[in-house]
């Protein structure tokens, strides 16, 4: 039984993983940076890496179905051990290579949420600071509460 065309599909998904990776660090580097370009131009190029790994996930998926028809949970374990020696080496390369990147692809996504996460309390901050949401609690002359005007933080009156 021959694994090439597996191979090659994992050398392609392998190929864009670390590309996501590194564009993944990017997004870090725009994130402390706060370059809202670079941002959306780096998560413009991500959501295409995103497509074609699908793509090449799917492929994968119908290969194993179409070897292994009979398989319901065929795993890269048993296809390593179905391997010949030279292509058990490449597919034992391959899912070390696949593992290692997609591990180092979550810690880096896990930084970016953390830095957004940041971000945002940040802006929320400045915004309660910007715009209080306390109203002040006011009395007219014969001590009764009186309901305070609606007021914009901008002034309408030059």
């Amino acid at each position: 039984m021959t694994f090439s065309e597996l191979i090659s599909i994992l050398e392609a998904q392998a190929k864009l993983h670390e590309s996501l990776y590194k564009l993944a660090h990017r997004k870090t580097e725009a994130l402390k940076k706060n370059d809202i370009d670079a941002l959306s131009t780096l998560m413009k190029d991500e959501q295409k890496h995103i497509f074609a790994i699908r793509q090449f996930e799917e492929r994968r998926m119908r290969w194993m179905e179409k070897t292994f028809p009979n398989e319901q949970h065929m795993t890269m374990t048993r296809c390593m051990e179905l391997a010949d020696e030279t292509e058990r080496r490449k597919l034992t390369e391959l899912y070390k290579r696949l593992t290692e990147t997609i591990t180092r692809l979550k810690q880096a996504n896990e930084l970016n949420k953390q830095l957004l996460e940041q971000s945002l309390q940040f802006v929320s901050a400045m915004l309660d600071v910007a715009m209080p949401s306390a109203q002040p609690i006011t009395y007219n002359e014969t001590n009764q509460y009186e309901e305070p005007l609606k007021r914009s933080i901008f002034e309408s009156k030059a």
